[in-house]
């Protein structure tokens, strides 16, 4: 449940993944064309990223349509109004997933069926190939839940450049002697997030038990680490093992590690491979690290979010745990509950501190480390597509802006 991830359009994430599935077909490992001479093959709809991309967000439009249809069951007759309209949950995850978003997650899952996929060389039935493509946008409803309910949590004004859920919402209520509008933003909000998750379970439903164990242990482990991300903010909490438990359960695991390995899981493997998981874990620290170094220096003009926000709000990130240590507590005790929120000047002074003490700098080198241990990790893999497009993925999400 990431703050921020003000991702981009879904169709930036595609130029890296094309040459995969082109460099397989044209070898030959795959047919182009299905037997009525249209569609590829299921083979090739997993290899080549960008059909693979295309039947994901077929099936984010599929569960959308099936979550209006249930839900206009319900309205069904009743007389409607600007604000039935503006609180329709599935719009308002519609509206979320439109306003962009690189599919990181999806693509992880293709990418961790692939690997084991290369050594063992199965064949890629329409049953296997669906079950890739749910799991994948089973992961992006559930970034799209987290995005949802992390903006109420942190009464965010902005998500990708918009009006977050509960302030579009808020706006349509606001009338003299009418409901009280930020109570009813914030808990229309939280039940998209609800759908959201709602729709992601009904995705899982069918997968083989391990596997639906694997992605509720996923789930739990991303609801546990917002509770503690919450608990630890209200305590100014911010030495670096909690900051670390936090990252890992709430941005790393979820976003890069568990997608991996239940992409393994699908291709047949009772457990992920060892190095899949360390690659995994190494990368999804590198991209936390880099998540929360934008989180305090990052343009709002890019990110979407105002610079320090993290600071002002107390968030327990690895980097204000790096903060912590390096200036002997004395951002805990500034930040400590009960004394005075930092305005926007003394945000500005203290990011100027952290900058002096060389704290973002021992982040980006913390993250090169990881970055490092994650292609470290892929020598286990043989020399092929899969790998250079897992090195080319760790290059992305270790070294970026937004």
């Amino acid at each position: 449940m990431s703050g921020r991830q003000n991702d981009v359009a879904p169709d930036a994430g595609r130029s890296g993944l094309e040459g995969l599935g082109r460099e397989r077909c044209a070898a030959g490992r795959c047919n182009t064309e299905s037997r009525d001479g249209g569609r590829r093959s299921d083979a090739c709809r997993l290899t080549d990223a960008a059909s693979f991309l295309d039947d994901v967000q077929a099936r984010l439009a599929e569960s959308l349509s099936f979550a209006a249809d249930a839900g206009g069951v319900v309205t069904a007759g009743l007389p409607s109004s600007a604000l039935v309209e503006a609180s329709s949950l599935e719009t308002l995850v519609r509206d979320l997933l439109a306003a962009g978003g690189k599919l990181v997650r999806p693509r992880l899952v293709r990418l961790g069926y692939l690997a084991v996929r290369e050594s063992t060389n199965p064949d890629d039935d329409p049953a296997t190939t669906d079950a890739v493509v749910r799991v994948a946008a089973a992961f992006e409803l559930l970034h799209l839940f987290g995005l949802l309910q992390d903006d109420v949590m942190d009464a965010s004004d902005t998500r990708r450049g918009a009006p977050t859920a509960h302030r579009q919402v808020r706006a349509a209520a606001a009338q003299p002697d009418g409901p009280d509008a930020a109570r009813l933003g914030d808990s229309v909000a939280v039940l998209a997030g609800d759908l959201a998750f709602a729709i992601a379970n009904r995705l899982v439903r069918a997968l083989p038990e391990h596997v639906a164990d694997a992605w509720d242990a996923a789930v739990v482990e991303l609801v546990t680490g917002q509770r503690l991300d919450l608990v630890f903010a209200a305590e100014a909490r911010l030495d670096e093992v909690s900051t670390r438990r936090v990252a890992h359960a709430k941005s790393g695991a979820y976003t890069v590690q568990r997608p991996l390995e239940i992409g393994a899981l699908l291709a047949g493997e009772s457990a992920p491979p060892a190095w899949l998981s360390r690659f995994g874990a190494a990368l999804g620290e590198a991209f936390a690290l880099a998540d929360d170094i934008i989180g305090l220096w990052g343009e709002p003009a890019v990110t979407g979010k105002p610079a320090g926000e993290d600071l002002r709000e107390r968030k327990p990130t690895t980097v204000l745990g790096l903060a912590d240590s390096a200036l002997d507590g004395e951002l805990t005790r500034r930040l400590a509950p009960g004394r005075e929120p930092l305005d926007e000047a003394e945000t500005h002074t203290w990011l100027q501190r952290l900058d002096a003490a060389g704290v973002r700098a021992q982040a980006v080198a913390r993250i090169a480390d990881r970055h490092a241990d994650a292609l470290d990790a892929l020598a286990a893999l043989p020399q092929g597509a899969v790998r250079d497009e897992l090195t080319r993925f760790a290059d992305e999400l270790a070294v970026r802006d937004a």
